[in-house]
């Protein structure tokens, strides 16, 4: 099975390799679409490479250092009858291809249909891996927040308000076919009471209800792609005898000139047969200062920070807090403040460097432990 795996693999990166030298005099109009074919027909490559590496010090574990390929993904966005858009992407790591943004959408004025493997609208890993501010989301968002599903969404977008809402299946798409897969109902609601050029206040809540699974497992850890996932549950609960699970995301952004402030509180409630209901509560506060450059980057349509304009060297620090203790379940405590630096070359290519202080409570799976970890990375993306 994994000499399969690597085999396709290969194969997948062997044609990329060839589609990339082939389109390689094409490769910047690629990213604004190329045009060919009937009806509007439109495509561009898509893809992206971390090169990372890191040291950990002073942790029980001597993690020592690691260096590592991380996040490469190759797909293809298309175009086509002046409303429909399609999005293929596969990331290739840690010895398997894995399905990443898998869909078709279909849009009309300031609303838009989605239907195939996509982010349910809440938490902040949907803004993606080349926009995140550091270079890992923060463990409360890991443990609380959600990944991709397989539904329908619907957005409409209009100046200061956005609404984002869908049906999804609580089933892996990356696992075996498996029926009785449960289903959830999320939606977000965003407000923006100021929005002008350098300036922005944006208000979003996100209310989120899932049914149909027995247990439910909460896992996050150190910041960082350098460890796996096994390695990096430094707050783990399982809650099982599920009747049903609420959750619930509140987050402000604001931007004034040269300064980002982001905060974000998750709160995930699981109702339970003759068990106590288990509440699992983490939230963080970022903020960032252009050194170099005029602003941060606002997506309206999206309600996400997205990448500052080129030459921009961005400054950053983030405090987060994750808390799992709760209805006789010890799924452990932590909290870790950040510092890091963002250099943008152009649309392509990144330099990112990040400084986190790791503070992991008594009830952790992996021990009471305090340490640290510096980590680099070189992003370059398409």
């Amino acid at each position: 099975m994994k000499n399969s795996i690597k085999s396709l693999i290969f194969r997948a990166l062997l044609c990329s390799s060839f589609l990339l030298s082939f389109s390689a005099s094409h490769l910047l109009s690629a990213q604004e679409f190329v045009k060919g074919g009937a009806n509007g027909f439109e495509w561009r490559l898509l893809g992206r490479v971390f090169f990372d590496g890191g040291y950990f010090g002073g942790d029980t574990t001597d993690l020592g250092s690691s260096f590592q390929v991380n996040d490469l993904r190759l797909g293809t966005q298309i175009r086509f009858g002046g409303n429909w858009e399609a999005k293929i992407e596969l990331g290739f790591g840690d010895s398997k291809v894995s399905l990443k943004d898998i869909f078709l959408n279909y849009k009309f004025g300031d609303q838009a249909l989605r239907i195939g493997h996509q982010y349910e609208p809440f938490g902040n890993s949907r803004v993606g891996t080349s926009n995140f501010r550091f270079m890992s989301n923060a463990a409360s968002d890991k443990a609380l927040g959600n990944s991709r599903k397989f539904g329908v969404s619907y957005s409409y977008n209009h100046g200061w308000f956005n609404f984002m809402g869908g049906i999804f299946s609580n089933g892996d798409m990356q696992k075996s076919k498996t029926f009785d897969q449960g289903y959830s109902i999320a939606a977000k609601w965003i407000a923006r009471p100021v929005m002008r050029d350098r300036k922005l206040i944006h208000l979003s809540v996100a209310p989120l209800f899932s049914s149909g699974r027995e247990s439910v497992t909460l896992s996050a850890g150190v910041p960082t792609d350098l460890l796996a996932k096994d390695d990096n549950a430094y707050v783990n609960a399982t809650v099982d005898r599920l009747i049903n699970e609420w959750k619930l995301d509140l987050e402000m952004i604001v931007l004034y000139e040269k300064w980002y402030f982001q905060g974000q509180y998750f709160l995930n409630h699981l109702n339970r047969f003759q068990s106590d209901n288990y509440n699992g509560q983490g939230w963080y506060v970022q903020a960032g200062y252009m050194l170099l450059g005029e602003k941060h980057n606002y997506n309206a349509t999206t309600g996400m920070i997205v990448n500052p304009d080129p030459k921009s060297l961005e400054l950053l620090c983030r405090y987060d807090v994750v808390d799992l203790n709760d209805a006789g379940i010890r799924g452990g405590r932590l909290s870790d403040l950040s510092v890091g630096m963002n250099y943008f070359f152009n649309k392509y290519l990144a330099a990112k460097i990040n400084y986190t202080y790791m503070m992991v409570g008594a009830d952790s799976p992996m021990g009471e432990d305090d340490f640290s970890l510096i980590q680099a990375r070189l992003q370059f993306s398409f």
